[in-house]
């Protein structure tokens, strides 16, 4: 097992976190991380999943009277 090195502040808000939800401060952490990995992996295909509706806006230039005219 590795140690990590964080604040008496962060390892407070842990162990507070942690007694609220009756588990050990290790267990939180290992949720926290599944959850952080579950959202990357929702917004990696969130973002595949729009490419093909992404345009080039790029050179496009509303005209007020053209539109009107429409």
């Amino acid at each position: 097992m590795q140690t990590l090195q964080i604040s008496d502040q962060a390892a407070n808000h842990l162990h507070d976190m942690a007694q609220q939800e009756h588990i050990t401060s290790a267990e939180l952490l290992e949720r926290l991380i599944e959850k952080h990995r579950n959202e990357q992996v929702k917004q990696r295909e969130l973002k595949e999943f729009f490419v093909p509706y992404q345009k080039d806006m790029g050179g496009f230039k509303f005209d007020r009277e053209d539109a009107n005219a429409r």
